[in-house]
């Protein structure tokens, strides 16, 4: 039972690692690919990009040395707007049943993306009014209030974008190709397995690696494998060790 639950620990810990790590990844391509868009608006200024939501339709071009973006609202989609329209059709909620659960499954969503915003903004007006907007995933300010006609954002464009955009991917391609992971062998062994990639044609690799096993009385075995990348950074594969046996593996590249 000792045996199982290091195996459990260590695979919890590999799958915690796991989803991190491709949270990581999906931010690094976010601010990569937001960098490209606007390097080909830089390189082209009489261009714009163009992204329409539920919420709003955005606009954004290079003006002089700025980023303008303006966000014209959908004034019947915000998150008052569709609140006010449940209240309304809730006077006869046995004929607007299904329209209701649809607003309310509209609202809950625009709640879950306000709630995960990490850039939210409360703004008073001269009349003394209150508007409130938020950045969304792809970094475009939305309205959570009601009247708000249109958003207009300006942000310096900063010289160094691009430096800092190829800085990380340069340290991504230099990475050590060091893999971890859980194998088991056709005798019936099993337990960690660490590998070196040699070298690789993707989608396949040829690794050294180091196999441990009995964490009560530990052992080790050297081998040599054959990877298969079945999605980014996650590869199944078979492999012989120096105990003259067959094993499989599933590993997780770093």
């Amino acid at each position: 039972m000792k045996i199982v639950k290091i195996i459990l620990i260590i695979a919890i810990i590999i799958g915690l690692a796991f989803v991190g790590y491709r949270g990581y990844l999906a931010y690094e391509k976010w601010q990569n690919d937001r960098f490209n868009e606007i390097n080909m608006l830089r390189a082209n200024q009489d261009m714009f990009l163009k992204k329409v939501t539920d919420l709003s339709t955005a606009v954004t071009r290079i003006v002089n040395d700025t980023i303008k973006t303006t966000i014209e609202v959908k004034p019947d989609h915000t998150y008052e707007a569709l609140k006010d329209e449940v209240i309304e059709l809730k006077k006869d909620e046995t004929a607007n049943k299904e329209e209701i659960e649809k607003l309310r499954e509209e609202l809950s969503i625009q709640r879950k993306a306000f709630l995960a915003s990490d850039d939210t903004i409360l703004i008073k007006t001269t009349d003394d009014d209150t508007l409130l907007i938020y950045r969304d995933t792809e970094g475009t300010l939305q309205p959570a209030s009601a009247n708000i006609e249109k958003i207009i954002e300006h942000r310096e464009l900063s010289e160094d974008v691009v430096t800092l955009a190829e800085e990380e991917i340069a340290i991504k391609k230099t990475g050590q190709n060091i893999k971890a992971g859980a194998y088991y062998g056709l005798d019936k062994t099993y337990g960690v397995i660490i590998s070196k990639g040699i070298f690789s044609w993707k989608p396949y690799s040829v690794n050294a690696s180091l196999l441990l096993s009995d964490y009560e009385d530990l052992k080790l075995a050297v081998g040599g494998d054959i990877g298969y990348e079945i999605s980014d950074n996650l590869e199944l594969g078979v492999g012989y060790n120096t105990n003259k046996d067959y094993y499989i593996k599933v590993q997780y590249s770093f």
